[in-house]
């Protein structure tokens, strides 16, 4: 590989499927040890380490293969989702003895609720027993089948078992396991889906999330509701309009918080309302919103011991930071500030110490203590650093400007690797998706490695993104496209202008999911950028509409019924203005991708085909949307090169 002449080398493919990342931190309760989740890459699986780490000396212990580590109250055991020939199941690691016992075996189902809820398991109070979601057990899969019978407007789903990945009609319940005799029991069933569980701190009572409106297929209204685990009796507590997540317990027992939106028309994928954290009685009463002020998207709630205050995470310009608020006055203060983003965070019992995963544009995500009494960052673990210490890596540069209607828009460039201020460089736009997703100072390896390529690389919240505050969330409702697509733009030509060594002749245009509808539409209404990648894209508003897991998307967005929107959603369709296109473009897709079927792309390739434009489509069998972590190394590899190869014979 190259050198830069500073003995560093240029980042690379190879090095993206190199790196470990890190996940589910948990501090133990008395602040001593920590345990985490980290990802390999091994002959071509990703392979998840369930690891400890001793924070007085910093040894650390793989202890199993597995995900989402929990610490028992009592500090003695680490139980752990892993697979169990096939089967996910629930273990016990004892840290006395080293010892490793398989609990249950849980039966996840394939119906998808949302991005918040949780089938996730908890430790009751005492550390007897541990509370989980799971359906009865499965029948096996019947390959020979030839024949779908589908009764239910919900009927995809995200991580089915069969190939297109329908979903099935089990029902999550809740149920308990008792650690010693490993005798398990469904507390009780019903016609409805229980998720995202806490215990009540004496241990007789969980709260969970449930709809249950009789509807859960047309609507996303659900509230918070606690379960008597001696009787199994069921008492509704929140009855709030809109929607309810992940709620909370708090150690005292007065009251249970959770995040909510109100909007009546929502959605299970992006929703364009700011998530906000609640309060409510564990008795049962109206909630208050302590995050109103904030005027944020609160994300990951977590009480402190003496239950007077509740930590949260929110995007703030780019930046993701942990704040807390005051139960009994709502004043907010900030916790932990970084240029970067706090990923995940984990408090400690005494709240003397916080662990947080942390990132920015250079560093990929380590683990780091934060000293609530000093006030001080420490940085813990250095997966990355044999890797990225070599590699020559760019900081990404924040400039704000004013767009068409006078709206203040937040991007960041980024310079290609070996930099020479006296030549011209082509620039790359890379747009993200949602869309109410939000970028900033994160490590990107996708951008970090077309810098590597010799390419200057320009990204920008547009309205529609997180991070900015409820009516900059909700910009770009009714009119996909629009707006945002100006905000793109007028970012475009702030850069060339304050930018001496862009070259504006070489421009390229990329993005994923919505960033890929925008590559779509921005190839519709201009001719200034030399080639496009379009990742798992949308073309067709209306047919994304009845064949996407996300059928309700299009309503929360357009806050209509997709059959009274159709002029709308047509007009705001990319496929609409095809033959404006003159574009060279790439479609990359996965063949079993339900959030985005892949006949999107194949409407606007086969419409550009027939035009005589320059066009590719690749499909990738069996992968979904995203070129999440269960992508295939391999396949991984495919994706990025082809972006950069493309470019290449485009641009340069």
């Amino acid at each position: 590989m190259e050198d830069n002449g500073q003995g560093l080398r240029l980042f690379s493919v190879d090095d993206i499927i190199a790196l470990p990342s890190v996940s589910a931190v948990a501090i133990s309760p008395e602040g001593n040890s920590i345990v985490c989740v980290v990802t390999r890459s091994i002959n071509n699986v990703y392979r998840d380490d369930i690891t400890l780490i001793d924070l007085d000396t910093g040894m650390q212990k793989i202890i199993a293969e597995g995900s989402s580590p929990q610490w028992s109250p009592d500090e003695k055991n680490i139980a752990y989702t892993g697979d169990n020939n096939g089967t996910a199941a629930l273990y016990v690691y004892t840290l006395e003895n080293e010892s490793v016992v398989q609990l249950v075996n849980i039966y996840p189902s394939d119906y998808f609720i949302d991005h918040y809820a949780s089938a996730g398991f908890c430790w009751s109070p005492d550390g007897q027993s541990i509370a989980y979601i799971s359906t009865r057990p499965l029948p096996e899969d019947d390959d020979s089948a030839t024949v779908m019978v589908i009764t239910d407007l919900l009927y995809k789903t995200k991580g089915g078992r069969g190939r297109y990945k329908y979903a099935g009609k089990e029902k999550m319940n809740i149920w308990l396991v008792s650690v010693n005799d490993r005798k398990s029991s469904c507390l009780f069933e019903s016609e409805y889906d229980e998720h995202s569980i806490s215990f009540s701190p004496d241990g007789k009572k969980i709260c969970f999330i449930s709809n249950r409106t009789g509807a859960p297929d047309r609507n996303q209204w659900s509230d918070v509701y606690a379960l008597d685990v001696p009787t199994g009796i069921v008492q509704q507590i929140s009855s709030e309009k809109g929607s309810a997540f992940q709620p909370s317990w708090s150690p005292d027992g007065r009251y249970i918080a959770y995040l909510g939106i109100k909007s009546e028309i929502s959605t299970n994928d992006s929703i364009a309302e700011d998530t906000q954290l609640y309060i409510v009685s564990s008795s049962g009463s109206d909630a208050t919103c302590l995050t109103a002020l904030a005027d944020r998207r609160v994300e990951q709630l977590s009480w402190n011991n003496a239950a007077t205050h509740i930590y949260f995470t929110a995007g703030n310009h780019g930046n993701t930071i942990v704040y807390r608020v005051q139960v009994s006055s709502g004043q907010i203060e900030e916790v932990i500030v970084v240029k970067g983003k706090v990923a995940e965070y984990s408090v400690s019992k005494d709240e003397q110490k916080i662990a947080f995963i942390c990132t920015d544009s250079r560093h990929r995500g380590e683990i780091f203590i934060y000293d609530t009494a000093q006030q001080s960052k420490m940085q813990v673990t250095h997966f990355s650093d044999a890797i990225l210490k070599g590699c020559s890596l760019q900081s990404a540069e924040t400039f704000w400007y004013t767009s068409f209607d006078n709206r203040e828009v937040q991007g960041w460039i980024i310079k290609p690797a070996q930099f020479d201020e006296t030549k011209k460089y082509p620039l790359i736009l890379v747009i993200h998706g949602g869309p109410h997703n939000m970028f900033g100072d994160e490590f990107e390896d996708r951008m970090q490695l077309l810098s590597a390529n010799g390419y200057g690389v320009l990204f920008i919240n547009p309205r529609g993104s997180s991070g900015y505050g409820q009516a900059f969330s909700k910009g770009a409702m009714s009119a996909w496209g629009e707006g945002d697509y100006e905000d793109l733009m007028k970012g475009v030509d702030v850069a060339v202008e304050q930018h001496s060594w862009i070259d504006a002749s070489r421009l390229g245009v990329t993005g994923q999911s919505y960033g890929g509808y925008m590559t779509n539409r921005i190839i519709t209404k201009t001719q200034r950028f030399k080639a496009a990648v379009a990742d798992g894209s949308i073309c067709n508003l209306i047919s994304f509409s009845g064949t996407s897991l996300y059928h309700s998307l299009m309503e929360s967005e357009f806050q209509a019924a997709v059959y009274d929107s159709y002029e709308a959603l047509w007009n705001c369709s990319p496929l609409k203005d095809v033959k404006k296109v003159s574009t060279p473009v790439l479609f990359l897709h996965g063949e079993t991708d339900n959030e985005v079927p892949v006949s999107q792309a194949e409407e606007m390739y086969v419409a550009l085909k027939k035009q005589g434009v320059k066009t590719s489509l690749i499909v990738y069998a069996g992968e979904g949307h995203g070129w999440r972590p269960d992508l295939k190394p391999h396949n991984r590899i495919d994706v990025l090169q082809r972006i950069i190869g493309w470019f290449d014979l485009h641009i340069k």
